[in-house]
């Protein structure tokens, strides 16, 4: 009787791998709790760094970018009318209030002059004439009156005459620098012709935009620090002169504030500037760091760490003093947020802390 060994040989080899793999798996269940618990939590929990929600002093400021511009900056118009003569002045050429820019040619303004002056004296000797006549009753009043109202007339004559003529000179109307000239000798000028343009810098307006959250801080004659990187290094001190009652339309308000134009360092129109407005009170509130933020400043969200399970938290944002961030609602003194790590988290995940900021 013949025996298949391959047989047996078959069946003990797969009896033998069945033993192993039973072997395998109830040393696998021998392993240390802890460490199956270790594996899964290096799976699940997520790595961030965090900080504590804490008070601190807060002042009301805040920084924004600003535009120099001129204390005044006129457009200088003909009032005549006539052929330019002569000119006295260059662009960049410092000029006092009422020199001489430009002379128009005077001829006829200077002959109604003469006229005018003809007529008054004549209109004036006829009054007193008249007036002592009437004093004696040698003339009805009727008559007096007439030579009176005469009289008048030639001396507004003469006062308009006179007006003309002085309008032939073009003066500058403050004192101040030529920024542009545009006529030349042998310009034919008209009454309302733009002939030349002057600021004044001998103070400065500095222009800045306000979000509408700040507008409420801001207060005329409020100090504002200044400065500009053409000086750096240099603070400048100003004053609120105006708030805008109307927004842009992103949501901005206008501030204009004033300052002295310092001599050593001076300001010229449409200089950048960064204007800081300083409140002038401290209190103390709660703060934590910007980057702890979620969401935009305008829609400000933090995870909140609770026994290793991060929760998504809306707040109520107030100033911004440096890298902080000023907290009205949503947290409490002592919270811990996450500043590194937020984009690998949702409402609910589990952390584990690597760093806490300010302390290890």
């Amino acid at each position: 009787m013949k025996i298949d060994m391959t047989g047996h040989k078959r069946t003990a080899t797969i009896a033998a791998l069945i033993a192993a793999l039973c072997v395998a798996f109830w040393l696998y269940q021998q392993k240390p709790q802890t460490h199956r618990q270790q594996t899964r939590d290096f799976v699940t929990k997520v790595p961030v760094s965090v900080a504590p929600a804490s008070k601190g002093a807060v002042r009301d400021s805040f920084a924004v970018v600003g535009v120099s511009d001129a204390w005044r900056d006129v457009d200088i118009l003909s009032e005549t009318s006539g052929i330019v003569r002569a000119v006295s002045s260059e662009v960049g050429q410092k000029k006092a209030a009422g020199e001489t820019l430009l002379k128009v040619d005077d001829e006829i303004a200077a002959s109604g002059l003469r006229k005018a002056r003809v007529n008054r004296e004549l209109a004036m000797r006829d009054f007193e004439r008249y007036r002592n006549l009437e004093t004696e009753g040698a003339v009805s009043v009727t008559s007096y009156e007439a030579r009176k109202l005469k009289l008048e007339d030639a001396e507004a004559d003469l006062v308009a005459a006179q007006r003309r003529y002085r309008d032939t000179a073009i003066k500058a109307p403050v004192t101040g620098t030529v920024t542009s000239r545009l006529v030349d000798v042998g310009a034919l000028v008209q009454p309302g012709m733009k002939v030349a343009n002057m600021v004044d810098l001998s103070r400065v307006r500095i222009k800045s935009s306000v979000p509408e959250k700040q507008v409420p801080l801001l207060s005329e004659g409020m100090a504002v620090q200044v400065t500009t990187d053409l000086y750096p290094g240099t603070v400048f001190h100003a004053a609120i002169s105006s708030i805008s009652a109307k927004s842009s339309r992103d949501h901005t308000y206008q501030v204009e504030s004033i300052m002295e134009n310092p001599k050593g360092t001076p300001f010229r129109a449409g200089m950048f500037a960064r204007t800081a407005f300083v409140g002038g009170t401290v209190r103390h509130s709660l703060l934590i760091p910007r980057q702890a933020l979620v969401g935009s400043i305008r829609n400000p969200e933090v995870f909140v760490v609770n026994r290793g399970v991060v929760h998504l938290v809306r707040l109520v944002v107030g100033a911004e003093p440096g890298t902080s961030i000023e907290v009205l609602q949503g947290l409490n003194s002592g919270d811990i947020v996450v500043v590194s790590g937020q984009n690998e988290l949702g409402d609910g995940s589990q952390v584990t802390i690597v760093r806490q900021e300010g302390g290890r």
